[in-house]
């Protein structure tokens, strides 16, 4: 078996950025720091028509204030950006939005994008598309005196070489949990917004950027790339089943695919709640809960306590039948226990939304089966995720004391009816009532009524899980598809869903491993900590999330797409720099351990 380890990647902090705009600041190359200030303006090539509304040159020599975004402020109102080669910042609009009134969530000027633009002397040859989050559109993207997270993210790229961009999928408002941008101010769906968001703003990314390259560099990219996780990761396999031509290697992490089957079963956790118990589970006893999973599973690869679960198709942890922690009704305010009520509860939160909302033992199935069951919707949030609202994961949990907006707003949208959301939407007359708390498992107002009529309204614009990717094959190119197995945004048992179909679609899995490989990350949240806070081993360091961990997978694409190098398995690293003793299987292979001092090997079940 061929491992190998990508190159160390050093991420460069905000501390040590700079930008200059408005004059060249320095001799260090005049001419590129001319073209760049000068390609304010519109442009066209190849029926893409873009406005580049504002544009940035430093150097190490050029730092200048720059606003940063919300989501990166400090104390002061500024800080110097700086680059350490001569670097050009775009801000980029494609036309047109939509017009629904002025202040309105989803009023759009267009499709917002960075550029970073390295000197000629420092490209790369190369192109890379960094995905968004959520419902996207961040704000800063836009902004043309501001710099967004993303975008201070792809500079990353863009000092190794890279023409970068990113983008706010076409409109401006919420920062990724807001779905306010799809419904008019009368309250009715705004569709070309939902398709900029689902898929448009991918094509025109592509072209704006092959524009530029030829602008500045008299050719287009040799190679293009794209990194995205959850919206991202969706986005990348969006782009390899509808536009199979922009891209040669695409690296899809926890991808928000199957998005009319998933997004609605963010909710299933709230509803399953609100309808046995009449009230959240409180944050201590879900903690407890996810604890007793873990200590029950966590030794089944290597025999040790690990702190998270490796191999949850072997995970049957059962709370109703664990005596340890149950306690009585007379006791249901402790934190120290759960009742029996609870424990049903949460076994059917882990095992997913189903037709009729009866539990399902799980030593007959524990919901990560690879093929959903007659009757089951959709997967669950596994054992071992974080179910309550966490700091750990951006205060997000599917089983919280408040919901997860994006999953609350998806209700709404999917079945055209803004009072279904919590009163966090919010657009013109638009009145969200927290309708979601009515919703039975049955009946013509249930779950499930909204469940199916996001399929059908949706399923072929944002579903992203065609399994015809021929032509993304015949193009020669490559994937990369990874999903933390604690991920408690994102089900896993989708990503595994969706790959065990290619299979099929393929006849079997050696037919698709030359060219698309899938890999379980053991403990990895979504994109970041795992359970309980733990930081699992991972590609490129511990202290690596999100951007960071695709980033340093990126090298392992770049030699699987240029030089036909595939990875039998992704090393990962316990500290920073260090090569561990574990790392991912592409599946269907798993970890396995051998001997008391266990080496490890990836390994496939008969």
């Amino acid at each position: 078996m061929v491992r190998f380890l990508s190159n160390a990647v050093i991420f460069l902090g905000l501390a040590g950025v700079s930008l200059v705009a408005g004059s060249t600041a320095g001799a260090a190359t005049p001419s590129f720091a001319g073209m760049c200030l000068s390609f304010v303006g519109n442009h066209s090539a190849n029926g893409n028509a873009y406005t580049v509304t504002k544009a940035y040159f430093g150097n190490r020599n050029a730092p200048i204030k720059i606003r940063p975004a919300q989501e990166n402020a400090s104390a002061t109102a500024s800080f110097d950006v700086s680059v350490n080669r001569p670097m050009c910042l775009l801000k980029v609009m494609v036309g047109p939005g939509a017009d629904n009134g002025p202040n309105q969530p989803s009023t759009s000027r267009g499709i917002g994008l960075e550029v970073w633009v390295p000197a000629p002397d420092n490209w790369n040859a190369r192109y890379l598309g960094v995905g968004e989050g959520g419902y996207a559109g961040i704000p800063s993207v836009q902004d043309t005196g501001e710099l967004s997270a993303l975008g201070i993210s792809a500079l990353r790229a863009g000092e190794d070489g890279f023409l970068t961009v990113d983008s706010d999928d076409g409109h401006s408002v919420g920062g990724g949990a807001d779905g306010s941008f799809a419904f008019r101010p009368n309250g009715k769906l705004n569709w070309p917004l939902l398709e900029d968001w689902a898929y448009r703003n991918l094509h025109m990314m592509v072209l704006t950027a092959r524009d530029i390259s030829r602008s500045f560099y008299g050719r287009e990219p040799k190679f293009s790339y794209w990194s995205g996780g959850s919206t991202g990761g969706r986005e990348g396999l969006m782009l390899a089943q509808r536009y199979p031509r922009d891209y040669n290697g695409i690296i899809s992490a926890y991808p928000a695919i199957n998005w009319p089957s998933f997004v609605p079963s963010i909710m299933w956790p709230q509803v399953v709640m609100q309808r046995d118990l009449g009230h959240p589970i409180s944050p201590g006893k879900l903690d407890l809960v996810t604890r007793r999973a873990i200590a029950a599973c966590d030794t089944l690869v290597a025999g040790k306590h690990d702190g998270f679960i490796s191999d949850l198709a072997s995970c049957h942890y059962d709370p109703t039948s664990d005596t340890k922690l149950l306690c009585p009704e007379a006791a249901a305010h402790s934190d120290s226990c759960l009742t029996q009520k609870e424990a049903v509860a949460v076994n059917k939160i882990w095992y997913g939304p189903t037709i009729d909302g009866k539990p399902i033992s799980p030593g007959s199935a524990n919901g990560f089966e690879p093929s959903l069951r007659l009757g089951h919707l959709w997967y669950g949030y596994n054992r071992g995720a974080i179910l309550f609202n966490s700091p750990l994961t951006y205060g997000v949990g599917p089983a919280g004391m408040t919901p997860f907006t994006i999953g609350a707003h998806w209700l709404a949208i999917a079945a055209d009816d803004p009072a279904l959301a919590d009163k966090s939407l919010k657009n013109g007359s638009t009145l969200a009532r927290d309708g979601w708390k009515q919703l039975d498992y049955t009946g013509d107002r249930s779950f499930v009524s909204v469940f199916i009529r996001s399929l059908q309204q949706f399923g072929s614009m944002n579903g992203t899980d065609s399994v015809d990717l021929r032509e993304f094959h015949k193009a020669g190119g490559k994937i990369i598809h990874w999903h933390g197995l604690a991920d408690n945004q994102i089900p896993v048992g989708g990503s595994v869903n969706y790959y065990e179909r290619v299979s099929d679609a393929f006849g079997g899995f050696d037919n698709i491993k030359s060219w698309y490989r899938f890999f379980l990350a053991p403990g990895l949240g979504h994109g970041r900590s795992g359970a309980s806070g733990l930081h699992p081993p991972v590609p490129g360091g511990n202290a690596n999330d999100g951007f960071g961990i695709n980033y340093a997978i990126l090298p392992i694409l770049e030699k699987w797409t240029e030089a036909g190098v595939a990875p039998d398995a992704i090393d990962v690293s316990t500290l920073d720099g260090e090569e561990g003793d574990r790392f991912w299987c592409p599946y269907p292979a798993h970890l396995a351990a051998h001997g008391t001092k266990p080496t490890f090997t990836c390994s496939v079940r008969p």
